[in-house]
């Protein structure tokens, strides 16, 4: 997984580099606080980017003894960072500028440049988007081909690793962003109606907060160990139920400790009458078969108490 993500995001690192060094020289040029808002996207993309990488880094370090369960949360550290750049520096200055553009006016110069831009900062950001998608398709293990390819990944984006997933929002923002702009700089052309320029620039930064402040969010949570999705806690609690030897689950928790990796905490319950070393020996099946089954599941930890008569599984709402 990490090597998908990696892939993809050194694809994003090239693209953006090259995007944002052709969007400053036009923005500069020709005046549009709209192109100079797809620079400080791009700028915040690619500076992102780096982040990125360096959260993959360390989340491959093994356990030790200070961090026993891993660096997997490394990744979430850095991801966060990488959203508060996309939050302030490509959601908050492009809004500051669309404002600045609307108060004071100018004259945008240079249309044939900034489409041209637009049209290779489109096909640059399509290279990225398609490694996010394929990154995002080999982690989740989805079947799909062609443009249905694009649809099938958003339903299972949550399932994908952190940087994949902020990469593939990123791109998305991006490749609408350069639409906005395009199509703000061919109205200004055709209109000379200067305000349209910083609406686009306003539009762009708007969607560049809403997404940095959600993946914000996102990884916060993550930090902080949320627990495993429901759906699959439900699944593992029915598994665990068919072993031989489980009468009941008395309880469960979980926390997040990487990208798609958790710490299972459950309470089995068995016959009364069933002696310590068979107890020990259905602790360990458990914990063995749950792991082969469910990736998910990094470490777990399964206690196994006597039977007290209640059924609790059935009747846990999670």
């Amino acid at each position: 997984m990490a090597h998908n993500s990696e892939s993809a995001i050194k694809a994003a690192l090239v693209a953006n580099g090259l995007i944002a060094a052709m969007k400053l020289v036009s923005a500069i040029l020709s005046g549009s606080a709209s192109m100079m808002a797809e620079f400080k996207h791009s700028l915040g993309d690619w500076a992102n980017g780096f982040f990125l990488l360096i959260g993959i880094k360390q989340a491959d370090r093994p356990s030790d003894d200070r961090y026993q369960f891993g660096h997997g949360k490394r990744v979430f550290f850095w991801s966060f960072i990488a959203s508060l750049g996309m939050l302030f520096i490509g959601g908050a200055l492009s809004i500051y500028g669309g404002v600045l553009k609307i108060m004071h006016p100018e004259h945008i110069g240079h249309v044939q440049l900034n489409l041209i831009v637009i049209t290779l900062s489109i096909l640059f950001e399509c290279y990225s988007f398609s490694m996010a998608v394929r990154a995002i398709v080999h982690e989740t293990g989805i079947e799909a081909r062609g443009l249905k390819t694009i649809f099938s990944v958003v339903p299972v984006l949550a399932r994908s690793t952190p940087a994949t997933r902020f990469i593939f929002l990123e791109d998305t923002a991006a490749l609408f962003g350069l639409v906005v702009a395009g199509a703000a700089i061919l109205i200004v052309h055709y209109t000379g109606n200067i305000v349209f320029d910083g609406v686009a620039s306003i539009i762009i930064g708007i969607l560049l907060f809403f997404i940095g402040f959600g993946t914000a969010k996102e990884n916060a949570s993550a930090i902080l160990g949320e627990s495993a999705d429901s759906g699959l806690i439900r699944e593992i609690g029915d598994f665990v139920m068919t072993i031989p030897g489980i009468i009941d689950i008395h309880n469960v928790r979980s926390m997040c400790v990487g990208p798609n990796s958790y710490l299972l905490e459950m309470v089995v319950e068995a016959d009364e009458r069933i002696n310590l070393v068979d107890c020990d020996d259905i602790g360990f099946c458990v914990k063995k078969m749950v792991k082969e089954k469910f990736n998910e599941i990094s470490y777990a930890h399964i206690s196994v108490i006597a039977d007290d008569r209640e059924r609790q599984w059935d009747k846990c709402e999670i």
